[in-house]
């Protein structure tokens, strides 16, 4: 039967790299003197009494529509395509630079040219993009079934 090799590989610190303990003491030093320390310790001593005035705030019909309303964001972000949303926030993003030198421009284009801009390709597919969003929000806000993404039951509290 096969027999446990013994091996404690030695730990060398690089040279003028710092200790554990040094470390240590420079975290407490930074904490101490940027306030974060007196805050935490303010916290933690009086934590009962944070969690309490926490917990009363949530207990509130606000307070549980306010968690409701964080899960259903997580919910629907998390079933967001990210290079989807990378696409859409960059394009995003171009537009409204592009939209911003168009309002920095010192005259309007007039009523015939706007109209005119209607025959880019790309103008279109923007419109019929908005035009869908805008259909689906229409036809989602006037169905009458559940939406997707609900948390609650209908019921105006939470029990066990």
């Amino acid at each position: 039967m096969a027999q446990p090799i013994d091996f404690a590989p030695s730990v060398q610190a690089a040279p003028g790299a710092f200790s554990a303990e040094e470390d240590l003491a420079r975290l407490v030093e930074t904490l101490h003197a940027s306030g974060t320390l007196r805050v935490l310790n303010g916290l933690f001593g009086r934590f009962d009494a944070v969690s309490a005035i926490a917990l009363s705030g949530l207990d509130t019909p606000e307070g549980r529509r306010g968690v409701a309303n964080v899960l259903l964001l997580g919910k629907l972000l998390g079933g967001i395509d990210s290079d989807a949303l990378d696409r859409f926030v960059t394009a995003l993003n171009r537009g409204l630079a592009a939209a911003g030198k168009r309002l920095d421009a010192d005259t309007p284009p007039g009523t015939v040219a706007t109209l005119g801009r209607l025959r880019d390709r790309d103008v279109r597919r923007g419109l019929d993009a908005v035009l869908t969003l805008l259909g689906t929000l229409g036809a989602e806000l006037h169905a009458p079934t559940e939406p997707p993404f609900s948390t609650t039951d209908g019921k105006s509290s939470a029990s066990p």
